[in-house]
């Protein structure tokens, strides 16, 4: 198994987090936002 074809990514999820890594990033960012809305908004109610 030569390592020249992919010396980065060796499974096919790595290499499609490789190329994908600024979308994935995006999502990452809003989920997280919804969360912490989510969450202070279940502090503002009780």
């Amino acid at each position: 198994m030569s390592s020249d074809n992919a010396p980065v990514a060796r499974t096919p999820a790595e290499e499609y987090a490789r190329r994908h890594k600024g979308r994935i990033y995006g999502v990452a960012l809003t989920l997280g936002a919804l969360a912490m809305i989510l969450y202070v908004l279940s502090l503002v109610r009780i």
